[in-house]
């Protein structure tokens, strides 16, 4: 319904530009650092360039591990609670969830795989398989390296990415229970018509040495591998899913009312993982083959 401006008063009519602008204050911030940024950029773009890469390498050096051990933590408390009686307590103070299982599934999926996923599952693997990652020590480019480049992906895209409940942008939410249906009919594609046998051993092999080496990459730093591997992998993308956790995180709480603790922890830390290194598989797997 559109107010009417000759009967409103002055203070309803800015309560009504104030909400459809969103909160001023952070409009004014969030405007005024793109405009700093981008002027910023165009006047000196050698220097922000540097203060960028001298950031981040900063970030990677002294915060790295904190990334890794935050991410590890948040992991396994959520499985024990998951695992205890505090899993069966519902959110929302909702008998009934508000929103089907699938679709409920296919929209926590599909904020992470919609965009990242999908351009990172073809590039990563391939990138691993020609380049050995530091936790392996296989000769790059041979039938045994495959296993330990998906690994590795799995590991920056599998059980603590989602831990953090990472996330893409909001546009996408609206749409993702139909988004699942293109992802699964493109995996559907690339499983019958591609290297089927091929595909279905290199996952199982895989995930075998995603999961017996899971401690021995989660916990590497710079001391065991180069400094530039780490900053620009497994700390990269750490932090990268760090930052989306409060997006993320509100999302998730709101379409998930009315299900218990215990079916958010499985959905997010277990079964979307799952999905994802499938997939990696698919795509990145098919790639390396």
């Amino acid at each position: 319904m559109v107010p009417d401006t000759k009967t409103a008063s002055p203070q309803a009519a800015v309560n009504d530009i104030s909400h459809r602008f969103g909160d001023p204050l952070v409009l004014t911030l969030t405007m005024g650092f793109i405009v700093l940024f981008l002027g910023w950029s165009i006047y000196d773009t050698a220097g922000l360039t540097t203060l960028i890469a001298d950031g981040f390498a900063w970030t990677a050096k002294y915060l790295g591990s904190f990334f890794q051990a935050l991410l590890l933590a948040t992991f396994f408390i959520a499985i024990s609670v998951a695992m205890t009686r505090a899993g069966q307590a519902k959110v929302g103070n909702l008998d009934k969830p508000e929103i089907s299982t699938f679709r409920w599934l296919s929209m926590i999926m599909c904020t992470l795989l919609a965009g990242g996923g999908v351009f990172f599952a073809a590039g990563e693997p391939v990138y691993h398989f020609v380049v050995t990652p530091p936790a392996f020590d296989t000769e790059a480019g041979t039938a045994a390296a495959v296993a330990p480049a998906l690994s590795q992906a799995f590991m920056h895209w599998g059980f603590l990415a989602w831990a953090v409940l990472g996330s893409l942008t909001a546009i996408l939410l609206a749409y993702a229970h139909y988004d699942v249906f293109l992802a699964l009919a493109i995996g559907a594609v690339i499983f019958i018509f591609g290297p089927t046998l091929f595909l279905t051993n290199v996952y199982l092999q895989s995930m075998g040495e995603y999961l017996s080496s899971f401690m021995a990459m989660a916990t590497m730093t710079s001391e065991t591998a180069p400094d530039w591997w780490m900053q620009w992998w497994t700390v990269f993308f750490f932090a990268w899913f760090i930052g989306y956790t409060p997006l993320m995180a509100i999302f998730v709480a709101r379409i998930s009312r009315g299900r218990t603790i215990r079916e958010m922890i499985l959905a997010v830390a277990v079964l979307a993982p799952i999905a994802t290194t499938i997939w990696f598989t698919l795509l990145g797997g098919s790639g390396c083959g």
